[in-house]
C-alpha cells in the first residue's frame, strides 16, 4: 500500500561573492554547492516527514508534478 508523505528539508550554505553582489549572483554562486548537498548529503538536512493528508495518494498519481 502507498501512502503520500511531505518532506521538508534546509540548506544553508557559504560563498564567497563580490560585496556589491546582487541577490541573483548570489543566488548563481550557491546553486552547485545546493546541488552537491542534496545530492550527497540530503538525509543530514531533512527536517521533517509528515502524511499528506490534506492531498492522499490516489492510485495512478505516480508521475504527477506538483
Amino acid at each position: 500500500m502507498k501512502v503520500a508523505k511531505l518532506v521538508s528539508c534546509s540548506l544553508m550554505t557559504r560563498v564567497i561573492v563580490d560585496e556589491k553582489a546582487t541577490e541573483d549572483e548570489i543566488i548563481r554562486a550557491s546553486r552547485d554547492r545546493f546541488i552537491d548537498k542534496i545530492k550527497d548529503e540530503l538525509g543530514s538536512h531533512i527536517e521533517e516527514i509528515e502524511d499528506d493528508e490534506e492531498c492522499p495518494y490516489e492510485e495512478g498519481e505516480e508521475y504527477k508534478l506538483y
